[in-house]
């Protein structure tokens, strides 16, 4: 969260995902309402967008327990974002957590006018730069928007008079004006909509090896929704950056799950054969002791498998199954 990738993703570091066009895909998201994105999720959107410029700003020192508070929070938004059917009251909690946890942030550092002057002098350096039509810069009324919010906290930090509350006031106007300019940057729908259409069909083309296992089929599900939410995003003119990135990523999440589960789930299907092992206390057998614990790890994986879990959770799960694996095989009696 240092400045330096704050500046960089709002200015010119808009990934590049993948033209419409034609898509086999196209029916599938017409039945997903293209206002995806509800107030509550998007409000909690922009409050994130808020806090990372603040990180940015401030050059946070990890040991900060303002800091951490702020992070602790976003963290926590970021979990409930990621999950498409989460409660309004969880989204609108979890916003009211990190509006308080922002607030005693900027308390922490805005204690006279030096970052809020030095920030929007950086700011309108880089805006002047980066209004345009193209991807990776901002339309003329975002910037003319962000230009009005950086004359009215720049009159407040060169007022001889002003208090420390106002400019406390006026930096959250800013950061708050980063966020919605943010959310106005130009970007390539159709070049998004052709990555994304390029993840479906590597996950088509998966092998046929892949067991038709339910639990791996709820990973499948849940990347089909994320990747439907993702696309009524980008076919809905109106839909912001900050929307369709974070559901890019959400995507991507769900990708990369669904190809570690599929490898967990061909995984347990080669575990559970072992179990048909010869078992005894001859040679070529295996002690009766191997057989449980080969099976608590069994279990113990397809457990995470069926959670819909994150990618690290499965490749946590993979390590752990093959190292009983490993352990099962060496017990062979020779």
């Amino acid at each position: 969260m240092a400045a330096t990738l704050a500046f960089g993703t709002l200015f010119g570091g808009i990934a590049a995902l993948p033209s419409p066009g034609s898509t086999a895909y196209a029916a599938s998201a017409e039945s997903v309402s293209a206002n995806t994105v509800t107030a509550e999720r998007g409000a909690l959107l922009k409050m994130l967008a808020m806090c990372q410029w603040a990180s940015g700003d401030f050059y946070s020192d990890p040991a900060n327990a303002r800091y951490q508070a702020v992070k602790a929070a976003s963290d926590h938004a970021d979990v409930l974002l990621l999950d498409p059917d989460t409660s309004s009251s969880k989204l609108t909690a979890s916003y009211n957590t990190l509006n308080s946890a922002l607030d005693a942030y900027i308390a922490d550092y805005i204690r006279d006018a030096s970052i809020l002057e030095r920030q929007t002098f950086q700011m309108s350096r880089m805006l002047n730069a980066s209004i345009g039509t193209t991807p990776g810069t901002y339309p003329q009324q975002a910037a003319d928007a962000m230009f009005v919010v950086i004359d009215q906290a720049q009159a407040v930090a060169y007022d001889p008079n002003a208090t420390v509350q106002q400019f406390r006031e006026q930096y959250r106007k800013y950061v708050e004006g980063a966020a919605a300019l943010r959310d106005s940057a130009n970007f390539d729908r159709a070049d998004r909509l052709s990555a994304l259409n390029a993840q479906r069909q590597e996950i088509d083309a998966l092998p046929a090896s892949i067991p038709g296992d339910e639990n791996y089929a709820k990973l499948s599900a849940a990347f089909d929704k994320q990747a439907d939410r993702l696309e009524a995003l980008l076919n809905d003119s109106s839909s912001g950056m900050l929307a369709v990135e974070s559901a890019a990523h959400c995507v991507q999440t769900a990708y990369d799950a669904l190809k570690e589960g599929g490898q967990l789930a061909n995984e347990l299907t080669e575990a559970r054969k072992l179990m048909d092992s010869p078992k005894g206390i001859r040679s070529g057998q295996y002690p009766s002791s191997s057989f449980g614990e080969l099976r608590k790890a069994i279990n113990k994986s397809a457990a995470v498998l069926s959670k819909v879990s994150t990618q690290s959770q499965l490749t946590a799960a993979r390590t752990s199954l093959a190292e009983a694996v490993v352990k099962f095989k060496s017990a062979l009696r020779p």
